[in-house]
């Protein structure tokens, strides 16, 4: 895997679980908007940034983190 293709890799999973961590907080206080905000920042960069389907994204958030093929 070329050197870029690999830094992309490991952004998007620095991204999913960023992603992740804001949904857990969500979970626990959803009258939090600065969080909410934050999340669903990471939500569109997800989707319109590294290519993932809504399907990933709900895989983000029952892997707390990945999606089934990085844990493969």
């Amino acid at each position: 895997m070329s050197n870029i293709l690999s830094t992309w890799k490991i952004e998007r999973i620095n991204y999913q679980r960023r992603y992740a961590k804001h949904v857990l907080i969500y979970d626990k206080n959803p009258n939090d908007e600065t969080n909410r905000g934050a999340m669903l920042e990471a939500s569109y960069v997800l989707i319109n940034i590294f290519g993932l389907t809504e399907e990933q994204v709900k895989e983000v958030e029952r892997n707390q983190g990945f999606i089934d093929n990085d844990l493969r």
